[in-house]
């Protein structure tokens, strides 16, 4: 496993469910790149990362909780 820090932008190896500021769900597709915004658990082990993502459809960014196995490197 690739372990990441705050600022790296990563892939993601599977669709996720991801949340807009104003509270709507949205389907983040697989092979969609996003910026880490917090590592969660320790930083050489991480368990998840927050991840921002782009919806360029709606003109918004959207936060996910994603299992540190499910991002890898652009």
């Amino acid at each position: 496993m690739n372990i990441f820090r705050e600022n790296d932008v990563v892939l993601l190896r599977e669709g996720v469910e991801a949340k807009i500021i104003t509270g709507d769900e949205v389907f983040i597709p697989e092979g969609t790149e996003g910026t880490i915004v917090i590592v969660h658990g320790s930083a050489d082990q991480p368990s998840a990362y927050e991840v921002e993502f782009f919806i360029p459809e709606q003109n918004d960014f959207a936060l996910a909780t994603v299992d540190a196995g499910l991002v890898c490197k652009v």
